[in-house]
């Protein structure tokens, strides 16, 4: 999940759920959009977090070679592109639909949100938890390797004298 990308798909549905609301359908009838659109909010804040706290692994060798600043911009940007977004799309919504619609909206993000959570993010913490017993399986395994050839290599030394 690149903080970038989830902003572009943000924008994206967010200029669709406007163009749905400016028409004067209802909220339910923007469920794709919304959707689509709550996910990309939520996950740029997931992103977030994970960048935040890298596992072990990521923090010993980054693959990203942005620097520290670079990122908190990026985040940044994200959050404040999202806020504005959320902020003009209840303008929209409460001017097309009332206080109701604002009501409603707020519960389907919350629904997709609590979804979102669930079920994306508990697999990709599932997954990088499983990546980082790998990774470390793998370093025993190599360092046990290692070991046990230097003993082999010290004993055939031993044995030639």
């Amino acid at each position: 999940m690149e903080v970038v990308t989830l902003v572009a798909t943000a924008s994206a549905a967010f200029k669709g759920l406007k163009q749905l609301v400016e028409a004067g359908r209802e909220i339910e009838d923007c469920m794709t959009q919304l959707s689509t659109w709550a996910s990309a909010v939520a996950d740029i804040d997931k992103a977030a977090e994970l960048k935040r706290k890298p596992s072990l692994f990521k923090s010993l060798i980054p693959k990203d070679s942005k620097s520290i600043q670079a990122q908190a911009m990026d985040e940044f940007a994200a959050k404040k592109a999202a806020q504005k977004q959320r902020d003009e799309l209840r303008q929209l919504i409460q001017y097309t639909q009332g206080k109701h619609g604002w009501e409603q909206f707020l519960t389907l993000e919350s629904e997709i949100r609590k979804k979102r959570r669930e079920t994306v993010h508990a697999e990709l913490e599932r997954v990088q938890k499983l990546k980082d017993i790998g990774m470390a399986l793998g370093i025993t395994v190599l360092a046990i390797a290692t070991l046990g050839l230097f003993i082999v290599l010290i004993l055939m030394i031993q044995g030639t004298k």
